[in-house]
């Protein structure tokens, strides 16, 4: 009767509910000092979603339109202010707790669908991904990493589900989740790829119907992403920002990327020789894996292969947009989608193989699976208490950290404002710290490559620069580029910065 209960709909996936009320509890545990962890990109997402709901329009701290990230994001946000009645600062825990504990969730439905079926290897994934750092380090912060995750599993669910029914409607519905996705964030396009490459190498699918399918879900899935690069164009002549060429290597790249992957696995993140054997050896098991079931046509319209698919797509996208275009240096943020996928992808054929082992070798095998299962969770347990040690007393590090809470510098600008002259801009080298500790809005000081905003700088009679210590960003001018140019004195002094009227010698 149990096992009735069990395998019935209502009850079959209570285990992963329970694993979700737990990566739930633990992730509130986790931000309660000081709460959701805010970095410049969140400042800017909430900013955008607190003026729509003040001006009606996608505009950032400094009220210009927002390019550098695509909407959907900060309108998810405000949606959630909207309904919640709070502010998203203030909901942030419990949204992002919520949000956490759906990817647990669906993974756990994901996983339920496998042609190799295992309760305790369900369990095993699932609690990994509850006290994993790699997904702490992510949904402790308000970044769009936390949402793409989900529509990305999301996807994965869809499109699976079109993989057994070769539906118009179904496929429709994959374009649309993958749509959102790509307006998400615009690594969303990898959802796009993985879609599409899941129907080219299908070899069940008779080609004029591949064809028609593979032009239908591109064009419908580029349709948000294709309106949000219009609208960036039009409002800021951009159309996802200033980018700058690539300047790290792709050997670099690919060993960055294995650092952290090594971060995440035990007894490896010690050892940079690893980093790169590391990551080249996995992205080619998740390759011989999905060729293998494409090429016999075995277990292909199935979740893993799904999981596998978005792992190698978007492995060879993070690397090679990396190597492309600079920008911050591949870390755990910036990868963290394919934790899940990654896991999975080396994992799923364990409880199969064990299964069909002889009596003896499967005893064996299951205690050397329990041995690197034990090693593994004891690995990210110690991890994720050592982050948990560092945030407890002190908060998460970024803009809701105590440091910043008890800035002298921010609190005299939001009790103070009025004693700087109105015919003075505001300049800063942490504009975001301005807007979200100060409650003012600052320019951001101009960048080394922006000729024309450094022009535009040095030709004003005067202007504030808000300079924070903590914030070191080598892209901008410095005080001692500043000083060469101009008379730079310095108004007020506190512990953690300054507060300096620049005025130009002379227009260059």
């Amino acid at each position: 009767m149990n096992k009735i209960l069990a395998g019935s709909p209502p009850f079959k996936n209570l285990d992963s509910l329970f694993v979700a009320l737990i990566g739930f509890i633990l992730l509130l545990t986790y931000t309660r000092h000081t709460g959701i962890g805010i970095s410049p990109d969140s400042i800017v997402y909430v900013s955008v979603a607190r003026n729509i709901h003040d001006y009606g329009a996608l505009l950032d701290y400094t009220l210009k339109p927002v390019v550098d990230f695509p909407v959907f994001y900060p309108l998810f946000l405000s949606a959630a202010s909207f309904f919640s009645g709070v502010d998203p600062v203030a909901a942030g825990p419990w949204l992002n707790a919520l949000l956490f504990a759906l990817v647990i969730f669906c993974t756990g439905h994901l996983i339920a669908s496998f042609q190799e079926k295992s309760r305790f290897y369900k369990l095993v994934i699932l609690l990994s991904i509850a006290i994993s750092p790699a997904m702490f380090d992510v949904y402790a912060m308000f970044w769009s990493e936390t949402l793409f995750i989900l529509l990305s599993l999301l996807f994965l669910i869809a499109f699976r589900s079109y993989l057994k029914t070769r539906s118009i409607v179904d496929l429709l519905f994959c374009a649309l989740i993958a749509a959102i996705t790509c307006v998400t964030r615009y690594a969303g396009i990898t959802v796009i790829a993985t879609g599409l490459m899941l129907m080219v190498f299908d070899r069940t699918l008779e080609w004029r119907k591949k064809i028609l399918h593979c032009c239908l879900f591109g064009f419908c899935s580029v349709t948000l992403l294709a309106a949000n690069l219009i609208h960036n164009r039009m409002v800021a002549e951009s159309l996802t920002g200033p980018r700058e060429s690539g300047i790290t290597s792709l050997g670099d790249n690919i060993f960055y990327y294995g650092k952290v992957v090594c971060w995440w696995l035990p007894a490896l993140d010690e050892h940079p020789g690893a980093y790169m054997i590391t990551a080249i050896f996995l992205f080619l098991i998740g390759c011989a894996v999905y060729l293998k079931r494409a090429w016999f046509s075995i277990a292909y319209a199935t979740a893993e292969n799904c999981f596998a698919a978005f792992f190698i797509v978007y492995t060879v996208f993070i690397i090679g947009v990396s190597t492309l275009s600079h920008f911050e240096q591949i870390n755990n943020r910036f990868i963290s989608p394919v934790f899940i996928p990654m896991l999975i992808t080396i994992t799923c054929w364990i409880p199969g193989l064990i299964a069909r082992l002889p009596v003896l070798k499967r005893r064996i095998a299951l205690v050397g699976a329990g041995l690197v299962l034990i090693a593994f969770q004891a690995h990210e347990l110690v991890k994720l208490y050592g982050m948990y040690q560092e945030v407890k007393d002190y908060g998460i590090a970024g803009y809701t950290d105590d440091s910043w809470k008890n800035s002298q510098l921010s609190a005299f600008l939001r009790k103070h404002a009025a004693v700087l002259k109105p015919e003075y801009e505001l300049y800063s080298n942490a504009a975001e710290a301005v807007y979200f500790n100060g409650g003012l809005r600052a320019t951001s000081l101009p960048h080394w490559i922006e000729d024309h905003d450094i022009h535009d700088f040095f030709c004003k009679e005067g202007v504030y620069v808000i300079w924070f210590r903590a914030v070191e960003d080598p892209d901008l001018l410095n005080l001692a580029i500043l000083r060469k140019r101009a008379d730079v004195v310095k108004q007020y002094s506190f512990k953690d910065g300054e507060i300096y009227l620049v005025k130009p010698h002379i227009a260059p």
